[in-house]
């Protein structure tokens, strides 16, 4: 509803607004979606780490909150939805962006959310190895098939 008003008060004083009125405007309009994002994002968390956790029956995690264990899915669980995220990034722009370093200087370069992804994944992989070693027996996964249903392979 607030930005509601704000669009009306933009169209209904465009002319009178500073430039400086109008970037503080748009720096709220921005501020809002950063906290609209993130708390999708950290919803995606704790869906996530709720997840996780299931894998773990005899574990109290309300109870053992700083275990080893616990922040190994924390961990996971955030580098899930973020490379998540960067994937999307990925899809949409590619893995390569343009630099030019001065006059005649230009050409391609991994793009920042490629080199994230990748030195990610091998995190998250480790993680997941560790959390598997935790599991029951009966209930270890192969971390290659995690990480093939992370990417729809299978």
């Amino acid at each position: 509803m607030q930005e509601e008003e704000i669009d009306v008060i933009v169209e209904d004083n465009t002319e009178e607004l500073t430039e400086e009125q109008l970037a503080e405007i748009e720096r709220q309009k921005e501020e809002e979606l950063a906290e609209e994002i993130a708390k999708q994002r950290n919803k995606e968390i704790t869906r996530q780490r709720n997840k996780l956790r299931k894998l773990f029956p005899d574990i109290n995690f309300k109870k053992d909150t700083d275990t080893l264990l616990s922040n190994l899915i924390d961990e996971a669980s955030f580098m899930y939805v973020t490379l998540k995220h960067l994937k999307e990034v990925i899809n949409k722009k590619g893995v390569k962006e343009r630099y030019v370093n001065g006059n005649n200087q230009f050409g391609y370069k991994d793009s920042v959310e490629a080199k994230t992804y990748n030195a990610m994944i091998k995190n998250y992989i480790s993680i997941i190895k560790q959390l598997n070693d935790e599991l029951p027996k009966n209930k270890k996964i192969n971390p290659e098939d995690e990480f093939d249903q992370f990417n729809n392979l299978s």
